[in-house]
């Protein structure tokens, strides 16, 4: 297998669409692997899956403290299948309360900027980039660790004195270059099988932090997000703790012990060999103590968050 790209005269080049042969003898190459893994998405016109438009204008302008309802809803408008999901997702019970929401304007005022900023990315990211034909199981297990850890960052945060305003979108985000790396490894020619994820997952797991800060780059993100995206299973920068890389380490390993992992608990449930790697997408339990002192969360105040988050779960899953 020659392990290659999409040149430039192929369709598909720089958009996201990526390939690594499944013949390729460097499979046994980790080090290689990892290397032509992470080439995908520094390679010159790489592109990564594309976000809708009204999600990225909206993330742009909610960071804009003279922002109007009327200008978030004008932009939701412009996308009629994501306006819908939207509404939804937001007068459901988790959402809404004991009152329905009825109007974008409505959900707006009902949930806040930060919110529905937050729900608008969720939506779309489940869309548009938690969507894979080829590794349709593990994606959709990815979509549901993803949602999970986005609020249970958000729970956590709250317990603690740090800013809070991207620990929803740093969890959902946290995993998206295993989601990157797929979509590049499921893109084959047609009649040939994707690569056999069961032996790859070690690779996938040491290059996906590094390949979703390279993806939230490209999508332009605030840089907020690009520290905590390659930081949340080691949480040091320099030797010094970054507290919303901490929250979502801590986040991360809580959805799991509450059965929303990437990895199943359940061997029998087990998808392309995840079954095989329970290490997969964890942290040490020195990585976990560092997040905790970090954030100054005691056993006491981590039981709660404990509790408040299978709660919050539960309610997302009725």
């Amino acid at each position: 297998m020659s392990g290659r790209g999409k040149t430039r005269l192929e369709e598909g080049y720089g958009q996201g669409l990526a390939a690594i042969a499944a013949d390729d003898d460097v499979l046994l190459d980790s080090a290689d692997l990892k290397k032509r893994m992470l080439g995908v998405f520094q390679a010159e016109g790489y592109q990564p899956p594309e976000l809708p438009a009204t999600a990225q204008r909206i993330l742009a302008v909610s960071q804009r403290a003279d922002v109007e309802i009327e200008e978030i809803v004008e932009l939701l408008e412009a996308d009629a299948m994501l306006a819908a999901r939207v509404l939804r997702v937001a007068s459901s019970p988790a959402y809404a309360g004991a009152a329905k929401i009825e109007s974008l304007s409505g959900a707006v005022m009902r949930l806040g900027l930060n919110t529905l900023r937050d729900l608008v990315l969720e939506v779309a990211m489940n869309l548009r980039v938690f969507k894979c034909d080829a590794y349709s199981g593990p994606m959709e297990r990815l979509r549901i660790h993803s949602s999970a850890t986005a609020h249970l960052s958000r729970l956590i945060c709250r317990h603690t004195s740090i800013e809070a305003e991207y620990a929803f979108v740093c969890g959902l985000l946290h995993d998206v270059g295993i989601s990157g790396i797929l979509l590049a490894l499921g893109e084959v020619p047609r009649g040939k099988k994707p690569p056999d994820l069961s032996i790859l997952w070690p690779v996938i797991d040491e290059a996906h932090a590094e390949a979703g800060a390279l993806m939230a780059a490209h999508w332009e993100l605030p840089d907020e997000l690009l520290i905590p995206l390659e930081a949340h299973h080691r949480v040091e920068i320099e030797g010094y703790p970054h507290p919303l890389a901490a929250a979502v380490c801590l986040a991360d390993d809580l959805s799991r012990e509450l059965g929303y992992g990437l990895v199943p608990d359940d061997p029998e449930k087990g998808d392309e060999g995840l079954s095989t790697h329970m290490h997969t997408d964890s942290s040490n339990s020195v990585v976990l103590d560092r997040a905790r002192a970090a954030l100054d969360i005691n056993d006491q105040t981590w039981e709660l968050i404990r509790d408040q988050g299978r709660e919050r779960l539960a309610e997302l899953a009725e």
